[in-house]
């Protein structure tokens, strides 16, 4: 059953990682390659609503939101990614990812 919330996170590059931070939940994933931010993102959305189910609660309504400085980040970023076959958040109960790139390395 998909809702019709929006998923956002903020990703930005530490060291050689890609450090994918959620917005409306305090979910925080990695990738090597910036190609595979979506599908890493979505893979800790997936496992952290199985943890919460797992301890008897509902989906992500347990996991709170990211502290401000991310989602400052993801206010001033100006790089949007879009995967070309987006079938990631087919997993999800959400109507779609807004994931952007921080400005730099510097904002995280």
């Amino acid at each position: 059953m998909k809702v019709e919330a929006l998923l956002s996170a903020i990703a930005f590059k530490e060291g050689d990682a890609w450090i994918i931070q959620g917005i409306e939940h305090d979910i925080c994933a990695h990738a090597w390659d910036p190609a595979d931010v979506p599908e890493a993102f979505v893979r800790a959305v997936v496992e952290s609503m199985c943890i919460a189910e797992h301890l008897g609660k509902q989906g992500l309504e347990s996991i709170k939101p990211a502290p401000e400085r991310f989602r400052e980040m993801f206010r001033l970023a100006r790089t949007k990614v879009v995967p070309v076959d987006d079938e990631t958040t087919a997993r999800l109960p959400v109507r779609g990812l807004d994931i952007r790139f921080a400005l730099s390395e510097a904002h995280a």
